[in-house]
């Protein structure tokens, strides 16, 4: 109800206004304009002129009649509606311009060119005019629009003439063409060359692209290239926006938008077609390799199913047959390799699984009949290759079906033809006394048979070939030994007949009887040498090579059965006396040694390194108790020395409290050592001894300096106190931390003095104390504060 009444009185305000207005004057007017080449007046003629001149250049023809002009020249036209309405007590003036238009029928190339001939703008006068009587004058500039109409001037003015009449005038109308007006004559003309120079692009590109070959499978990626040239080439014509800048729906001699569409939708059918083979090259490629598979053309098919995996490393499929096109040319191992990746590596279907698996068998059963195959050729290594190939691809590849026991029959009859093999040659060797070689095909052999334990578990024939051998080794030693024996080469001999007595502890062979007599005898010579080396060896006191001698003659005598060998034990017994009397004598020389040592020391005042001196020869002494060196000389010099030892050892427990910042026990510590210097008459040792003032005095460490003061301080040696404060003070020592200090020492000093009963002014006493130091400035103002206290008291 409310929109119904609101609206009413809507349409009933608009009644009344209308009822209110009246039409004073309306009047519309044609107006022509030619623009021709002229004289240049002014810039907008110059512009007109070139715009023709352009025009003529691109000739362009206007239409008149059926006969070009030689010139170009064309007509602005519109209508000029003026109009006044009265208001009651004001004037509403208009002036409104309308079928805006260019005749002359400009044309280029087929294309109509009136709208970019429109003017700039308009320059003007408009004139209200009473009769004949200009009662006002409005001069206008106002810019065109591409619509063909425009409101050129609009006013509101007072009505103060009763029963005038009113009139409109527009005076000096000018039409004004500037450099933009030129600049979009030229735009225009270039765009319709343009058009022109595109259609040619595009009927090129239409061509290129019906070339495009989506199935050319060998050559996809050449198609991919060559419709992404065309689609680049589509996007710069359609970037030039040809159907809205040149109205191609109006006009368009080349069908140039029918083509365009064309061509966007064949390149959008390639583009479709081709992105699909593209995202599916690895299933396009398998389809093509295995067409050529089932016409029998391995060659082709294989190149296909490489360029499958080439642009999908995993896909299964092509694969599986390239590792079957592989079997089938005899590539048995790479077709082996390439399936166990395939099963144990990829994500397969189950189809592809399955027939994996049964191109596994097959390679598993040519394996097998491979080894058989070689084994019955006595190419006894190959087969068991071949075997091994066939055990690996059956622990690899979960699911195959293996014929183990066919296996392992075919593997244990290679095994046992290559081990004998090994041994055969090896007896070969041996018989032809080629020791070292038989001994290489042993060892060869015993490790083979090892590695296949499971076939050759019981196999004894390398075992007992090389026991044969190492009899021989065993006989050449001792025949050797004998011959150094004979030279006289004792060493050499021994060493030949250990290595015989070694192996006949190793192997089963029957032992040469003579063997020990023959060792016993070779090393008899030889430990008489080596002790009589170690006897001149302690002569020369090299104890330790002495020792190691007799230690090793003695595990000899043992060895060979020559500890009641009367002539090697007089030697051996010979050698451990000489030892043990080196032995003391070097004891006593090293406790003459530290004896002397501790005598320097002692004549140099250092009585705590003197007594460590004396210590470490007594103890020389008494690690060799058989050798009964004396020792009192040492005992009488520690007990000498010992009063001097004590002082000293004071002084650097002083030294270590000092260090540790421990003063307090430092200073009790140091009068403990005064003492005992005084007690025990220390002088007599030529130590100096100085008082506890002067080494806090020459003190590096300022802290401990401060805690003598304070120590002086708390025995109400005063004097001292400040003395060695003043000193503290005049090294650097920060004021500030002696206040306490200084206060309880001028309260001290004044309590002192007043019991004196001194007549000196406490100023002066506080001043002579003080020393005229301004650092000691709190000892003088506590001493003074105290004094005037106590008088007040």
């Amino acid at each position: 109800m409310k929109k119904a009444i609101l609206s009413f009185t809507l349409v009933l305000s608009v009644l009344l206004a209308q009822a209110q207005t009246k039409l004073v004057f309306e009047e519309t007017i044609p107006q022509a304009y030619l623009m021709k080449k002229d004289t240049a007046r002014n810039s907008s003629q110059t512009n007109i002129n070139k715009i023709i001149l352009l025009l003529d250049n691109s000739d362009v023809k206007a239409q008149r009649g059926g006969r070009p002009n030689r010139v170009p020249e064309f007509v602005v036209r519109f209508e000029q509606h003026a109009r006044i309405a009265d208001a009651g007590d004001k004037l509403q003036l208009k002036v409104q311009l309308n079928k805006l238009a260019v005749s002359g029928d400009m044309h280029y190339k087929g294309f109509e060119l009136g709208e970019v001939l429109l003017p700039e703008k308009l320059n003007y006068k408009v004139k209200l005019l009473d009769g004949q009587k200009v009662l006002k004058t409005f001069t206008q500039s106002i810019a065109f629009t591409k619509k063909g109409e425009a409101v050129v001037f609009e006013a509101t003015v007072p009505d103060t003439i009763s029963a005038a009449k009113y009139k409109l005038v527009v005076e000096s109308p000018e039409l004004v063409y500037t450099s933009n007006s030129l600049s979009r004559v030229q735009n225009h003309l270039s765009l319709i060359q343009s058009y022109y120079a595109s259609d040619a692009t595009l009927n090129k590109a239409l061509q290129d692209a019906q070339r495009v070959q989506p199935n050319d499978l060998d050559r996809i990626l050449h198609q991919d290239r060559n419709l992404k040239s065309i689609e680049t080439a589509l996007a710069g014509i359609k970037a030039l926006q040809f159907k809205e800048k040149l109205n191609l729906n109006q006009y368009d001699p080349q069908k140039f938008g029918s083509k365009l569409n064309q061509l966007e939708q064949l390149l959008q059918e390639r583009r479709k077609t081709i992105n699909y083979i593209l995202a599916t090259l690895d299933e396009q490629y398998y389809n093509r390799g295995y067409e050529l598979l089932n016409r029998g053309n391995l060659a082709a098919a294989q190149n296909y199913f490489v360029k499958s995996v080439e642009a999908n490393p995993r896909f299964a499929p092509s694969h599986l047959q390239l590792a079957r096109i592989d079997f089938m040319n005899g590539y048995v191992a790479e077709a082996a390799a390439r399936t166990k990746d395939l099963i144990s590596g990829f994500r397969i279907d189950p189809q592809t699984q399955e027939l994996a698996l049964v191109l596994a068998h097959d390679i598993y059963g040519a394996y097998i009949n491979e080894g058989n195959s070689l084994t019955s050729r006595g190419n006894y290594q190959n087969a068991l290759a071949s075997y091994a190939e066939a055990r690996k691809l059956c622990s690899t590849i979960g699911g195959l079906r293996c014929n183990l026991p066919a296996l392992n029959d075919g593997e244990g009859r290679a095994a046992y033809g290559a081990y004998r093999s090994m041994v055969d040659e090896g007896k070969s060797l041996l018989s032809r006394n080629d020791l070292a070689g038989a001994d290489r095909m042993v060892a060869e052999a015993l490790g083979f048979q090892q590695d296949y334990d499971f076939a050759l578990h019981n196999a004894t024939e390398a075992t007992e070939l090389q026991t044969q051998v190492k009899f021989q080794y065993y006989l050449q030693h001792i025949d050797q030994g004998k011959q150094q024996m004979s030279q006289q080469n004792y060493a050499s001999a021994l060493s030949q007949f250990e290595t015989a007595l070694e192996m006949e502890q190793r192997y089963t062979f029957r032992p040469v009887q003579e063997l020990g007599l023959l060792a016993k005898q070779a090393a008899k010579p030889v430990l008489l040498n080596s002790l009589t080396d170690g006897y001149q060896q302690a002569m020369n006191n090299r104890l330790s090579n002495a020792r190691s001698i007799a230690a090793k003659a003695e595990a000899m005598q043992a060895r060979y059965a020559l500890q009641y060998d009367t002539e090697v034990q007089n030697k051996y017994n010979l050698l451990r006396e000489r030892i043990f009397t080196q032995e003391c004598v070097n004891t006593q020389a090293a406790y003459d040694n530290h004896f002397q040592n501790g005598k320097s020391l002692e004549r140099e005042r250092k009585f705590i390194a003197a007594d460590q001196a004396y210590e470490a020869a007594i103890k020389t002494a008494a690690a060799q108790t058989n050798c009964a060196i004396a020792t009192f000389n040492a005992t009488d010099a520690r007990d000498a020395i010992k009063a001097a030892v004590a002082y000293q050892l004071k002084l650097e427990e002083v030294n270590r409290y000092v260090a540790s910042s421990r003063f307090t026990e430092a200073i009790r510590t140091y009068n403990e050592a005064e003492k005992h210097y005084l007690l025990n008459e220390i002088n007599r040792f030529g130590l100096d001894h100085i008082s506890l003032f002067n080494f806090a005095k020459e003190n590096q460490k300022l802290t401990f300096s401060a805690a003598v003061v304070s120590y002086y301080t708390e025995l109400q040696e005063e004097q001292a106190a400040i003395d060695l404060l003043y000193t503290l003070l005049n090294r650097g020592y920060s004021k500030g931390k002696t206040k306490k200090v200084q206060e309880q020492l001028g309260k001290q000093l004044a309590a002192k003095d007043i019991v004196r009963g001194l007549e000196e002014s406490p100023k002066v006493l506080a001043a002579d104390y003080a020393k005229g130091d301004k650092k000691l400035k709190k000892l003088r103002k506590a001493y003074e504060k105290e004094m005037k206290r106590q008088a007040r008291g």
